[in-house]
């Protein structure tokens, strides 16, 4: 049985996007925090410890990259999972790089159900082999 209630820390700075996909992860029974910098997104994945983060790849003070990077780097936080979704059209080069940093998968942005839907994938795989 999947497990409802797990608690992601969407880090994107588009406030309509934060809540259009707050409104689908409550349906799904998700509980979200939301970042709108790369640093605020940081100091909140320390400070909330959540089951996933899902990180956007532009952020005004920081490319979502370094965040990535940084996440995966700290020992507070490299054991969290990271589903990097952006607006950029998909790119080899962002996937790959996204991926050879750490995070789970790469997310075109569009479609808030299907982001939820792969962030629960990606949770329960994680889960079921720990």
């Amino acid at each position: 049985m999947f497990k409802r209630g797990w608690d992601v820390l969407l880090a994107d700075d588009n406030l309509v996007v934060q809540e259009v996909v707050k409104q689908v992860a409550a349906k799904a029974g998700q509980r979200v925090t939301a970042a709108t910098t790369g640093a605020q997104a940081f100091a909140l994945a320390v400070l909330v410890q959540p089951d996933i983060i899902v990180l956007d790849i532009e952020f005004p003070d920081a490319d979502g990259r370094d965040v990535l990077a940084k996440l995966k780097a700290d020992a507070r936080t490299r054991h969290i999972p990271v589903l990097v979704w952006s607006a950029r059209k998909s790119s080899d080069s962002d996937s790959r790089i996204s991926l050879d940093l750490g995070a789970e998968d790469y997310v075109e942005k569009g479609d808030a159900q299907l982001l939820v839907r792969k962030l629960e994938r990606v949770l329960f795989r994680l889960k079921e082999s720990a």
